[in-house]
């Protein structure tokens, strides 16, 4: 027995007593420890290379940690997309239907306002180049950016904005996570009142809006989601525009 206790670095006499010598414990808490704070490094390189801010000019990048969603035209990747019903195998099912994509198959332009929040001024100006950014990609123009002191503030900007010539509206904000229920009941509201003004008018609303709920590494790692908001505002704006066929 006390060389089976010898091997797991237990004293003859700790074991005899029942009881475990204390230099074994403090070097395994210690190699826990350090185990514990190597992970912990990893894992900083692994946020640090998710959320590193693109260079000016560059679309912002997206965490790609999805079970069941290959990042589309509307999310970031550097990858081709191919649906079911595009292989050569699917293809045939489709034969007597028309399968499309929002606004993948016009070039039409389009001119977009941007309404955008000032409290997180410096998240924001990231994101707002980043919409920019997704805009000159997709051969669209922002004709007017106003900046309002925060989301709650959106609505009647972008009320205005979809009455005028333009033909999609894209809210840029952030509702950060607090220690009441305010940023969820703001959230609430806003993205209600978007969607009615986007069907009263006909003309796309995109949501870039972080949260609500979201704490500033969350927020770090969304900046996308302004440019992703301006894509897909883009395309809905392209399909809309389409002439109906009889």
């Amino acid at each position: 027995m006390s060389s089976a206790y010898a091997a797991l670095g237990v004293s003859t006499r700790a074991a005899a007593l029942g009881g475990f010598s204390a230099k074994p414990a403090r070097r395994v808490r210690a190699s826990r420890a350090v185990t514990a704070q190597a992970a912990k490094a990893d894992d900083a390189k692994r946020k640090s290379a998710k959320t590193a801010p693109a260079a000016d000019g560059e679309k912002a990048k997206l965490p790609k940690e999805y079970t069941f969603h290959t990042p589309g035209s509307v999310q970031e990747t550097d990858d081709e997309v191919v649906f079911a019903h595009q292989t050569p195998e699917e293809a045939d099912k489709w034969a007597n239907a028309t399968v499309s994509h929002v606004g993948d198959d016009s070039h039409a332009p389009v001119h977009v306002g941007v309404v955008i929040g000032e409290f997180h001024n410096t998240l924001m100006d990231r994101m707002l180049e980043d919409a920019r950014v997704a805009a000159v990609s997709m051969n669209a123009v922002i004709d007017e950016v106003v900046w309002v002191p925060g989301t709650y503030e959106a609505p009647l900007v972008v009320e205005k904005m979809l009455a005028s010539d333009l033909d999609a509206v894209v809210v840029v904000g952030y509702i950060e996570k607090g220690s009441t229920l305010h940023g969820q009941e703001m959230g609430a509201t806003c993205s209600l009142v978007f969607k009615q003004l986007e069907l009263e008018y006909s003309k796309p609303v995109g949501m870039g809006i972080i949260g609500p709920g979201a704490t500033a590494e969350q927020a770090e790692g969304r900046v996308a989601y302004a440019g992703n908001a301006m894509r897909a505002a883009i395309r809905m704006a392209r399909f809309l525009a389409k002439p109906e066929v009889n």
